[in-house]
């Protein structure tokens, strides 16, 4: 019973190959293992592989662009998912047209070649979007202020110096009230403490308003990221804070400029050119299909 149930386990097996053989075009190695019916393959000893598989990471938008041009076809579809800052091309994607097998609107593909591209935020945009919303000291602040100056736009430098300044000397003081002013200004008043002792009075004018001119992602352009300045008066003690305003459409407007390059090039200043000689640096081919959206599986 045993030795005709192994003929038969045999046999199907001895078939399944011979079917498998003839969908791979009598390419595959294999043979067929009589313990258990099962089949072994030997796709090592193949010169090439009968299918493409292959998913890699590109650091830059350049390198990416370079490597969908050199293997992408009329099909290629690059899809973008603009607030995670997520692109992936799919190089193998599925021919439009009529499948004569199956009679469906679509000729399948194995979808298994994938290219994937992550737009890195900036070390300064993550660090000026973390702090957002974070109530600090008036000496916290002031440090802040100092280590982010070199990105910020409005108010002035000198301006910018004088609060920090005012910020890091005023430390023994009672804050007393804040009042906005008609320029737009917030004007905090306090009560230097001098011997113990309640000293002379004294005001310090800080703008409503903080701009950021910050470069969102790695390697796009700079944008005007504006801030609204907050504070919290409570027992004297002063607490200061900034809400970053319109944060996602700064985030979809640099997403805009690369998807932008990706599809069209664009023009750019080369770092290796003394004489600030522009280069012409390529987008992908014009068959490829960019759509935003994400590949589920």
């Amino acid at each position: 019973m045993n030795t005709e149930i192994n003929t038969q386990v045999t046999s199907d097996a001895f078939k399944l190959g011979q079917s498998s053989l003839q969908v791979a075009g009598g390419k595959l190695p294999f043979v067929v293992i009589p313990e258990g019916g099962n089949t072994k393959s030997f796709t090592d000893l193949l010169a090439r592989p009968l299918q493409l598989k292959q998913v890699l990471r590109l650091h830059t938008a350049k390198d990416f662009i370079a490597y969908v041009n050199r293997f992408a076809d009329p099909n290629s579809v690059i899809f973008v998912d603009v607030l995670a800052g997520k692109i992936q091309a799919v190089l193998d994607y599925h021919e439009t047209g009529v499948n004569a097998e199956t009679n469906a609107n679509a000729i399948q593909r194995h979808c298994e070649h994938n290219a994937h591209f992550n737009v890195e935020k900036t070390p300064e945009f993550i660090k000026i979007c973390e702090k957002s919303g974070e109530a600090m000291s008036q000496e916290n602040f002031a440090l802040f202020l100092e280590d982010v100056m070199p990105y910020i736009n409005q108010p002035a430098a000198a301006e910018l110096y004088e609060i920090v300044s005012t910020l890091s000397a005023k430390s023994s003081v009672d804050f007393k009230s804040g009042i906005r002013t008609d320029n737009g200004q917030v004007s905090l008043t306090y009560n230097e403490k001098i011997d113990a002792s309640a000293g002379r009075e004294g005001s310090l004018s800080i703008p409503e308003q903080i701009v950021f001119g910050i470069q969102v992602h790695r390697g796009g352009s700079h944008y005007a990221l504006p801030a609204r300045f907050r504070y919290r008066i409570k027992e004297g003690v002063l607490r200061l804070w900034y809400d970053l305003d319109q944060l996602e459409k700064a985030i979809e407007r640099s997403m805009e400029d690369t998807i932008d390059y990706i599809k069209n090039g664009k023009l750019n200043l080369s770092d290796d050119a003394a004489d600030g000689t522009v280069e012409t640096l390529p987008g992908v081919h014009p068959f490829v299909t960019v759509l935003e959206g994400s590949l589920v599986r």
